[in-house]
């Protein structure tokens, strides 16, 4: 990674050398969560939250009970995504303690995902468990979140934490787990068409159903708008097809795929967007596709292996930023391909030993040139090619008393093709250890404290590491490293009305990779520690109404100089009131807030602040007969004047209509489809938006 700030206006120097108000709403909103998950005028517990009622698997060998989790970890389902209305995997994200959605603004830039402080790259993404970061993009390995649809998403799982123990490389500060719609018992599908502002339009269709020991879920999305934010376009075709096939009564096999292609025009990074830049647009063009196969071998998923690949190509061209960045051509090919086993070795009433082993490879094409004038050296290539082949180990332990649990991870990678060790040294060896407690408090167990602690490595991206010496490509970077903790308390029941959490959490970055302009190189420099508290409260009085708040506040110091990282606010917040008056609607009133933070634009040197602003959006779902369903949104209801980024404006008021009409029994997942997955209860969920 390099610090965010110094990659936005690489290119160029290559060449030339309303607070007040957020931060007291913000103070009390925590108050208020504090006072309510930490006091001692919490509801009775009557009941425990049944151990059986919330699952996740993106962070642990088989699937596990949520009040089992050492980790911080937020699941939101799909009825919580249904009542919100968003579009994309980067809009359901926005409501989740502890991360913060990077953006230009609109669908058209790329949407990245920040964990507690750590930079875009540290966040591991996975579509069904399939990994998607592309290490050829020049701010390191990201995924871009615009491109995937809300409509075909089955749920979301979010851990926060270093997960190298368990993902090796990427996983640096957390992970994000995309899960698709599956199966359903008998036939049955949904078409929607939408229209909005913004030239919207939008048509998606899905079918899902059984046949036999076999279920599948087809779905195919049309989606396009243009100029929300001055001449910004996106257009997007997607489909996914997903199938599960029961083998006898103890084993099954999955697949997940999707195929997506998009274009995008939008305002290079550093311009100053369309309120400083030049007002020429960068067009880009992505074909993205993905490929997963899981098959469980035993009762409980006793042997899993797996398969993943990955691909995306690229095609841009981007216009000159004057004064510092020229134009420039650009077209990228990354293919990330995975196998893996994991297995569980050891199984009684105390202990669970679970181990696995997988081989990553990853290949990444640049074909690129910096359009220079004739007296400055005309167009220089940015070639290259990189192919890095990365086998690893990983054992995880489970200790279980009762109401104490521990959990023992730990890793090694024996990458390729990665530079030096983070050691120094051409041992190229990294070990990921991890250590995760939880404790119920009390008989009914509702409260319970946890914590947790890792080591987490990230090695160079192919940019950073493979691009020519004449661009500042370093063979010799070391991995990326990260050490860090978090200490917890959650209080939930099934019984009780109120149900929150509040983590702090430290995380300490070195070996940072930045861009030295003395050497015109790559190079290992910087530190970082990002400290903070993350928290949420869910207030629920009945069955009809849901309160949820959650509040960020982090702070991230650079410990080796004085420059400031980019798009780090303090604080990070939002509240989310969803009513249902009568069977059949659904209303929900959001508002998400952010205080301000540094931000840099090659043609505005004298601006460095992006302000912090607050929104309003109104959602609602209303079924007008059996199998027809009016949906709307609103968002930025209150047309709030805010910039994302320094002369990258946000859309202001924007509506959007749709019609679905569903046909046949829908989303209840079939016996093939569930082998081994426990169906999970609406109302135990973090997510869960009732």
């Amino acid at each position: 990674m390099s610090l965010y700030r110094n990659k936005l206006i690489y290119r160029g120097k290559l060449i030339l050398g309303r607070e007040v108000r957020i931060k007291i709403s913000m103070l009390v909103l925590l108050a208020v969560t504090l006072t309510v998950t930490t006091g001692d005028n919490l509801a009775e517990d009557n009941e425990t939250v049944p151990e059986a009622t919330v699952f996740y698997a993106t962070a642990t060998v088989r699937e596990r009970p949520v009040t089992s989790a050492t980790a911080a970890v937020t699941v939101i389902e799909r009825e919580a995504i249904e009542v919100t209305g968003a579009r994309t995997v980067a809009e359901l994200l926005r409501f989740v303690p502890g991360l913060d959605v990077t953006s230009g603004g609109t669908r058209g830039t790329l949407a990245t995902a920040q964990i507690r402080g750590g930079d875009p790259n540290y966040t591991q993404v996975l579509l069904d468990g399939v990994p998607l970061n592309d290490g050829t993009y020049q701010v390191g390995d990201v995924f871009d979140l615009e491109g995937l649809t809300a409509a075909a998403v089955e749920r979301l799982e979010i851990v926060r934490g270093p997960l190298s123990s368990f993902y090796g490389s990427t996983g640096l500060a957390g992970a994000i787990n995309i899960i698709t719609r599956r199966g359903s018992d008998g036939s049955g599908g949904d078409v929607e068409l939408e229209g909005g502002n913004a030239s919207l339009r939008r048509a998606a269709a899905s079918l899902a159903g059984a046949a036999g020991t076999a279920s599948y879920f087809v779905a195919v999305s049309l989606d396009e708008e243009q100029q929300r934010v001055a001449e910004e376009s996106f257009s997007q075709g997607s489909a996914h097809a997903n199938l599960d096939l029961a083998l006898g009564a103890r084993s099954s096999l999955r697949l997940s795929s999707r195929f997506a292609s998009w274009e995008a025009s939008d305002y290079p990074d550093a311009s100053g967007g369309p309120v400083f830049g030049s007002g020429e647009l960068r067009r880009s063009d992505h074909q993205e596709s993905s490929l997963g196969v899981e098959l469980l071998l035993g009762s409980g998923e006793r042997h899993k292996l797996t398969a993943a690949v990955y691909r995306h190509r690229l095609d841009r061209v981007s216009p000159a930023v004057f004064p510092l960045v020229p134009s420039s051509t650009e077209r990228t090919n990354f293919t990330n391909t995975r196998l893996g086993w994991a297995g569980s070795i050891y199984t009684s009433h105390r202990f669970q030993l679970a181990v696995g082993t997988e081989i990553g490879r990853q290949e990444g094409e640049n074909r690129s040139t910096l359009l220079l004038p004739a007296f400055l050296g005309g167009e220089v290539p940015g070639d290259y090619q990189l192919v890095r082949t990365t086998p690893g180990a990983y054992a995880e332990l489970l200790v279980d008393y009762g109401d104490l649990l521990i959990e023992v991870g730990s890793r090694l990678d024996f990458p390729e093709n990665a530079g030096a060790s983070s050691e120094g040294d051409s041992r190229k060896v990294e070990w990921s250890p991890r250590l995760g407690l939880r404790y119920r408090l009390g008989r009914q167990g509702s409260t319970r404290l946890r914590a947790s602690a890792g080591r987490s490595f990230k090695l160079p991206s192919f940019f950073a590491l493979a691009s020519p010496p004449q661009l500042g490509g370093n063979p010799e970077l070391r991995p990326e490293t990260m050490i860090g903790g978090d200490l917890g308390v959650e209080h939930g029941s099934e019984s009780a009305p109120l149900s929150g959490a509040l983590t702090l959490f430290y995380n300490r970055y070195e070996n940072l990779v930045d861009f030295d302009f003395e050497t015109f190189s790559h190079v290992n420099r910087s530190r970082v520690a990002a400290r903070g508290i993350e928290s949420y409260l869910t207030w629920r009085p009945g069955p009809t109404f849901t309160a949820r708040v959650n509040v960020t506040w982090q702070e991230v110091e650079n410990l080796d100089s004085p420059v400031r990282l980019r798009h780090r606010p303090q604080w990070v917040g939002g509240l989310r009131l969803t009513w249902k008056p009568q069977p059949g609607l659904r209303l929900e009133l959001s508002s998400q807030g952010t205080s301000s933070s540094f931000d840099e634009q090659i043609p505005v040197p004298e601006l460095n602040t992006t302000a912090g602003y607050g929104l309003l959006a109104f959602a609602s779902s209303w079924e007008l007969a059996p199998g027809w369903q009016l949906r709307g949104r609103i968002d930025n209801l209150a047309d709030n004047n805010y910039e994302a980024l320094i002369g990258f404006p946000g859309p202001g008021r924007s509506l959007r209509l749709g019609l679905r009409r569903t046909f046949g029994p829908g989303g209840r997942p079939s016996a093939a489809s569930s082998a081994g997955r426990p169906q999970i209860p609406q109302d135990a969920r973090e997510g869960d938006q009732r």
